[in-house]
Parts: structure tokens; sequence; C-alpha cells
């Protein structure tokens, strides 16, 4: 194709480009078999004024779920108001079908509550910004599976291999 030239924008992407981009994009997905439908939720901590303390916001897609934003106020932290509301999250996801979640902090945010709730870091952008770091983790027990079955069949022999059925 001639003519084609590269054009840079300053701030906000173009409501036009914007939308050719994504149509190419989720176009590109559903092709190869993943298209994109992603469903949004969100949970607020509000009191019975209605005055907003908290909340989660969340994305589904596929089988995993992006916490977008997680915020409580500093006056009712220490109170288990952000566990409750991770925990209402990841039971709305595993309703939507995720298996996961995921989500990144900063070093100044809150890495060690998310490992309190038993995320594991998974990257590690250092030095972002400077003198600190961006952590991405993740939690992957979202599906409960009672293994006290596949332990019974294992010690009545099932599942070895000198075991013969039939």
């Amino acid at each position: 194709m001639s003519g084609l030239v590269m054009v840079m924008n300053d701030g906000e992407t173009g409501k036009d480009e914007l939308a050719a981009l994504s149509t190419g994009l989720l176009a590109h997905h559903a092709k190869i078999g993943y298209p994109r439908k992603p469903t949004k939720f969100n949970i607020f901590l509000k009191d019975g004024e209605g005055i907003f303390w908290g909340g989660v916001i969340c994305t589904c897609l596929w089988n995993g779920m992006e916490i977008d934003s997680l915020w409580v106020d500093e006056s009712m932290r220490g109170q288990g108001w952000g566990k409750k509301l991770m925990e209402a999250a990841e039971t709305e996801g595993k309703k939507r079908g995720c298996t996961f979640a995921y989500t990144n902090t900063f070093t100044w945010q809150a890495p060690g509550f998310y490992k309190k709730l038993g995320y594991t870091e998974y990257g590690r952008l250092g030095n972002f910004p400077e003198g600190n770091c961006l952590t991405y983790i993740r939690i992957s027990n979202f599906i409960e599976i009672d293994f006290s079955i596949f332990w019974l069949l294992l010690k009545l022999g099932f599942g070895s291999t000198s075991t013969k059925i039939g």
C-alpha cells in the first residue's frame, strides 16, 4: 500500500481510531477461537446513609478475574473490610466461571495484604517508579476440589500400575 504514514497524537486516543483498533483486535481474537466478552462487576462498601467507604471493581474474561481496583477508606482499614470485599469478589468470580484472579500492586500499596490472602507473585517491574516496584500477583485456588475420593481410590489400589479391572 502506498501513501501510508504514521501519525502520532498526544493525549486521549480519538474515537474513530480507538474503534478501528478495537474492532481489528477483537476480530483477530474471535478468528483464532478466543472471542473477548468481558463482564464487569463491582462491590461497594456503604453505610446506611449511602456514604462510600470502599469497594472493589473486577473484570471477568474467559476463566480469569482481574481485580481492577480495590480501596478502603483509611478510617476503615484494619477492620477486615478489605478481606471481606476480596472474598465477596472471589465468590462472584467463581460464580462467573473464573478459576483464578490476578492484579498488580505497587510497593507502597498492599503487597502484604494480598500475600495474607494467598496471592503469589508471578512478575515484577523493578524500579517503577524509581526506588519502588510494581508487582503482579495471582491466586488460583478458585476451584475447590474434594480430593478425598481420589485418596480413597488410591488406597484401594485404583490408579496404581498393578491394578487390573475386569
